[in-house]
């Protein structure tokens, strides 16, 4: 269990964090940041409002559904794979004396075979705040379960889930309830509940400026927002943090994580040679050796969508070369190869691809139908299409556009037309060019 130590007695009003526990701190960020990168500087911390709950905030009464959606865009998860039921106990009896001691059960998830369902208590529907922050802190444990991470190691679980929160932008209303202490009374009865969290305010705050320096954050207006006590030690944290700065405040890492950002911008908007050239200094900046993977992997992959197939062969080499069980490169490469012409070699690469565990099984069953295609196998091939479909969890590009082109081949022209209008409504180039092609033919 990790313990954090603090002298309870120092009446010091001076920020205090023992080297174990920096350490347990920066150590958390380390190992996200090598899953997820560094943070946005555009993301800032989510604070519960208008702004960051829309759907939440367009009605007057909070609707879980509208919640629930919020909070799945902010941590990019699909809404439909969660579901949520409420539950009664003795808390909504009204006219009974109780008392309960304990954890009080407030919210649960639970992990079906492909999606979510958050178990609510129905006495928390009635305090806002509390409900939402709840289901935030349900909402983290998803979005670290969907990457398949690691993180139920035990008695700290709790407490890096905290953190993780913080990474994610949530922190300000973590810290806004880590205690939570109230009562109502009716004018008969009266209800009193008291909860304090085990994660200490020095950490939270400790947790907050690390996340404020690894954004390259300088006007704090949201520290207002914290508790006193969690602001004052926020405050601290910063100076220490300033005076004794970790290896990750490495300036060209978070430039690096700046541009990436800004490539995938880039990128849904279009603008791929902009995309390309800003993802190419990213490899001049980083040190980090998977960072990189990625970033060529990236730049294969927009050379993809672009047609330039050829080139973008050796840049998933490159990529495998410096992470040779990157799942997705690959597929990728496969892919490519497959395209080009390279059938053979590039089913071994598919096969690659699965044996890693690290892909994405749809876009590994969509290539080996375009294998099979290639071979003049059509029951295979359209077996595999069959299989992509079914386990696609995310959108998979160019599938529904692979599909109709095989129906429209085989004759099955009205089924066909149906995925070219699902590939064209995705806004794919090769699709709506496809569309265009098939009615010029028709007029």
């Amino acid at each position: 269990m990790k313990i954090f130590r603090f002298n309870k007695k120092d009446k010091k009003k001076k920020f205090r964090i023992t080297e174990p526990d920096r350490e347990w701190v920066e150590d958390n960020f380390k190992w996200l940041i090598k899953i997820y990168g560094y943070p946005s500087r555009k993301s800032g911390q989510f604070v519960i409002d208008k702004k960051f709950l829309p759907k939440t905030f367009s009605t007057d009464e909070i609707v879980i559904q509208n919640l629930v959606e919020d909070l799945s865009c902010w941590l990019s998860l699909e809404s439909a794979k969660i579901k949520f039921e409420i539950h009664e106990d003795l808390r909504d009896t009204y006219g009974m004396p109780f008392v309960l001691e304990g954890n009080l059960f407030e919210t649960e998830t639970e992990i079906l075979e492909k999606n979510y369902r958050i178990h609510i208590a129905k006495s928390i529907t009635q305090r806002p705040n509390r409900l939402i922050y709840s289901l935030i802190y349900e909402f983290i444990q998803i979005r670290l379960i969907e990457s398949e991470l690691e993180f139920n190691t035990g008695d700290d679980t709790s407490l890096f889930i905290f953190i993780a929160g913080i990474y994610f932008g949530f922190g300000i209303v973590l810290s806004q309830n880590l205690v939570d202490r109230g009562k109502v009374n009716d004018g008969f009865w009266e209800t009193k509940w008291n909860y304090v969290s085990e994660m200490p305010n020095e950490v939270m705050a400790f947790g907050l400026a690390v996340y404020s320096m690894l954004i390259q954050e300088s006007n704090f207006d949201w520290k207002n927002e914290l508790p006193e006590d969690v602001k004052m030690n926020f405050e601290g944290a910063i100076e220490l943090l300033h005076d004794s700065p970790p290896s990750m405040f490495d300036k060209a890492e978070l430039e690096a994580s700046t541009l990436m950002h800004k490539a995938m911008e880039e990128e849904q908007t279009g603008n791929y040679d902009l995309a390309i050239s800003t993802l190419q200094k990213i490899l001049f900046l980083t040190k980090d050796e998977l960072f990189k993977a990625e970033i060529f992997n990236n730049i294969g992959y927009i050379k993809l969508k672009t047609g330039n197939i050829e080139s973008s062969i050796a840049d998933f080499r490159k990529a495998l070369q410096l992470e040779p069980n990157f799942g997705f490169a690959y597929d990728n490469l496969g892919y490519a190869l497959i395209q080009n012409g390279y059938i053979e070699e590039g089913k071994k690469e598919l096969e690659k691809a699965i044996k890693t565990n690290n892909n994405d099984l749809a876009y590994s069953y969509r290539n080996l139908a375009l294998y099979y295609l290639a071979n003049k196998e059509y029951e295979k091939a359209k077996s595999n299409f069959l299989l992509a479909f079914e386990t696609e969890t995310v959108p998979v590009d160019l599938l529904e556009f692979h599909y109709a082109n095989y129906l429209l081949e085989h004759g099955e022209t009205k089924e066909g037309m149906i995925y070219l209008q699902k590939a064209v409504e995705k806004d794919e180039a090769e699709a709506i060019k496809r569309m265009s092609e098939l009615k010029n033919s028709l007029s």
